[in-house]
């Protein structure tokens, strides 16, 4: 356990310089204690870490640098279940235990360097975010396949908050052409959840899941078309 919490802390620090290095306001005096409150068994603190995360690290069209350590310190998180079983609200009112609420952040993040976003990103500023090699665009592009293991770990979690999470995750993940091989699994376990769903709106959700990664499959399938694995 203290070899886990050191870890954290250390990640933390990485956050905190890597802000420094790159914007002017950093640090907040706040984010540190914010950001060890997610380790917490205390709904507030994990509350006050919720807010902090969604407001510090990626701010459309802009990946800041500190994102890079900060996904990996929401996949730390994840592996040790660090107050995994707290349900909490997040920032928009959704109720949810912290592993579904750190799903949902990584799938933002795996949306906000995604292809489409990096075309977005160019057509504002006339370049293209992936120009340096060192860029937090990449640096968070080459964690992927780490946030999909996180997400595919959790696909089959007893709580079907985070189970939706986990699938949520993995779909926006499965679109990167390193991890299209798990687009048919993901799919699976899309129908699979609208099968055993009850909640009307969680169904339309995992319909639509289900409907975007068959047809992504299918066409990954087509003569001439690569299929990475």
């Amino acid at each position: 356990m203290a070899e886990g919490r050191a870890e954290l802390h250390s990640i933390v620090d990485d956050i905190m310089r890597a802000g420094g290095a790159g914007e002017e306001s950093w640090p907040d005096p706040g984010l540190r204690a914010s950001l060890h409150g997610l380790a917490a068994d205390d709904p507030q603190p994990i509350t006050a870490g919720l807010s902090c995360l969604w407001a510090s690290f990626i701010e459309y069209p802009n990946v800041f640098e500190p994102a890079v350590p900060a996904v990996r310190y929401v996949l730390a998180l994840l592996d040790r279940k660090a107050g995994g079983d707290t349900v909490v609200r997040s920032p928009d009112g959704r109720l949810r235990p912290l592993r579904g609420h750190l799903l949902t952040w990584l799938a933002a993040a795996a949306d906000a360097v995604g292809d489409v976003r990096v075309r977005e990103f160019a057509e504002l500023a006339g370049r293209s975010p992936l120009e340096h090699p060192g860029s937090a665009w990449h640096g968070v592009r080459l964690l992927r396949s780490r946030m999909y293991v996180a997400a595919a770990a959790l696909l089959d979690d007893p709580d079907p908050g985070v189970r939706q999470e986990a699938i949520a995750a993995a779909v926006v993940l499965v679109r990167a052409p390193e991890l299209a091989a798990h687009r048919e699994r993901i799919a699976a376990a899309a129908r699979a959840f609208l099968d055993a769903c009850t909640d009307p709106q969680r169904r339309r959700w995992a319909e639509a899941a289900f409907r975007e990664l068959s047809a992504a499959t299918r066409t990954s399938a087509e003569p001439g078309v690569v299929r990475y694995r």
